[in-house]
């Protein structure tokens, strides 16, 4: 067994665990990222489209960090933590003039970041990185390298390990060999769970596995029902399945056609499509691909986009060009579309600097749940991450200078078990039960729900546990138990909220109601899974 000791403990290498790294590495904390991937790659961050949202001056004259808040407020259909977001709103316009000194470029207008328009903004500010993530990525990796961050790639956390009530470090595998993690504080900053379903663009391996790892030390996970389906990526055979930023497509004369050819926006008489926040679009677009039964095609046409109008929007230019650039015939024909599962609005619930129930617990990014309530709106996840990644790295940092080594030695039971885990190989193959979970979330827990879908689905995830593992990549034996924590807590939170809030669309339930503004919160006592109602 290898065995390490840190002072900040940071499970997951994407922007909001590099964030919280060099925010714990800047107050001289030894700090060290545990990720199952690569630091900085193959994590959710990588597949963003590298939108960040913020107040800035190069932007609206007449914006302010109030006008952020109540967008953000309303995009969420009031059900955010608001205190949460209040915080994000008022600190990020530092961090994006903090990105910009240490060269991560945005695109430009006149010399200067260019501000645009978002669904759910009311005001132009959101910014596109050039690059989109990946030099964003790779500016922060270099930052947290040189304040002398240690980075374990490769190697997935199986257990937190508490010692009296608090969390002091971490077991996980590599492999080939079990390593133990002794820390002061320790940070889950491990994403979101897009793999959950069949239809999504986020990296093998996203299985909101961090969920699973709080909700089994003992905290509470909130909002769980809460997945946004971003409404269009590329769904055609024999083209790429990537992202499509819908705005400025849609603003300059793009459309979204049924499988009759006629217009999905029109059919409902909207005039302005590009103001359709992502839960609106997306129950729009599966209510026209699902009628009738069975799925039918949707298509976006953009061949009344001219020369003229990419001309006017650099953004718009930007867009249409990486799409042609990778073989999507925009400008020559209509092409298929679908949407897919974005992101997380629920997790681990936390407080201001990320601290949660657990002492010695803290979330960051994805994982945390809360600060978008119903619906994320555009650029707002980046503002979270960075946010709340620097603000948990202090705060750990702080934490772990109070505390002491653990009395004993808390790790070799939970070793132990995980060695027994390890020598017990046989049964169905992991591959066979993550191919039926994405499937039958897809199918009975995504965008249109009801309540004998679901019934059936928590049957049937509950009936996939008790199945005996086994598979080729030995890491999968692990996240699959956690994989199907984290399905279940969706489908369970789906199925108590008896109402349509934004991204929850319930068919048989399809009004909002003002007694359901409160938040559904999932905890685990005595092997048993505890429901309650928090007010706001």
């Amino acid at each position: 067994m290898a065995k390490y000791s840190t002072d900040v403990l940071i499970i997951g290498g994407g922007l909001a665990g590099l964030c919280a790294a060099i925010s714990a590495a800047s107050d001289f904390s030894r700090v060290m990222i545990v990720t199952k991937t690569l630091v900085g790659g193959a994590n959710t961050t990588s597949m963003a489209a590298g939108i960040l949202s913020a107040v800035s001056p190069d932007g609206d004259p007449e914006d302010s960090v109030r006008l952020h808040l109540d967008d953000t407020l309303r995009g969420g259909a009031q059900l955010n933590d608001r205190p949460l977001a209040e915080v994000m709103v008022k600190a990020i316009p530092k961090y994006f003039n903090r990105l910009r000194k240490i060269g991560v470029e945005f695109v430009e207008d006149n010399g200067k970041p260019r501000a645009s328009f978002i669904a759910g903004h009311s005001k132009p500010r959101s910014y596109f990185m050039k690059g989109k993530a990946l030099h964003l990525q790779e500016a922060l990796k270099s930052a947290a390298g040189a304040g002398g961050v240690d980075f374990l790639e490769r190697t997935l956390i199986t257990q937190l390990v508490k010692d009296g009530g608090r969390v002091v470090g971490a077991v996980g595998y590599n492999g080939s060999e079990i390593v133990a993690i002794k820390a002061g504080a320790t940070i889950i900053a491990t994403g979101g769970p897009g793999e959950l379903y069949s239809r999504t663009l986020m990296p093998a391996g996203s299985t909101g596995y961090g969920s699973s790892l709080g909700f089994r030390a003992g905290v509470e996970l909130i909002d769980m029902e809460f997945v946004q389906f971003y409404p269009t990526m590329v769904w055609e055979e024999g083209l790429p399945k990537i992202f499509i930023e819908y705005t400025s497509l849609l603003k300059h004369g793009g459309d979204v056609l049924d499988a009759d050819g006629r217009s999905i926006f029109r059919k409902e008489g909207i005039d302005e499509p590009w103001k359709l926040t992502r839960d609106a679009f997306s129950i729009l677009i599966a209510k026209s691909m699902l009628k009738g039964g069975g799925e039918k095609p949707a298509y976006m046409d953009c061949t009344g986009i001219s020369d003229a109008d990419m001309d006017s929007d650099p953004i718009l230019a930007s867009n249409m060009k990486d799409l042609e650039g990778r073989g999507v015939p925009v400008r020559e024909r209509k092409f298929g579309v679908s949407p897919y599962a974005h992101f997380m609005m629920g997790g681990l619930r936390s407080g201001l600097n990320g601290e949660t129930s657990v002492p010695g617990l803290f979330v960051a990014g994805e994982a945390a749940g809360g600060i978008h309530g119903a619906n994320r709106i555009g650029g707002n996840a980046f503002a979270a991450c960075i946010v709340f990644g620097f603000r948990s790295g202090l705060a750990a940092s702080l934490y772990s200078s109070t505390v002491g080594d653990p009395a004993g030695d808390p790790f070799s039971g939970a070793a132990a078990s995980l060695s027994d885990a390890i020598s017990h190989d046989g049964g169905k193959d992991t591959s066979e039960i993550k191919s039926r979970v994405r499937e039958l979330m897809w199918q009975k827990v995504g965008i249109l729900r009801e309540k004998k879908g679901l019934e059936e689905a928590l049957m049937e995830l509950n009936s996939l546990r008790d199945m005996p593992l086994s598979s080729r990549n030995p890491m999968d034996r692990f996240l699959v138990p956690m994989m199907l924590d984290t399905a279940e807590a969706v489908t369970l939170a789906s199925s108590i909220r008896e109402e349509s809030r934004g991204s929850h669309y319930r068919i048989d339930f399809p009004d909002q109601k003002e007694e359901w503004l409160k938040k559904i919160s999932l905890s685990l006592s005595g092997g048993e899974c505890k429901v309650k109602f928090l007010p706001l």
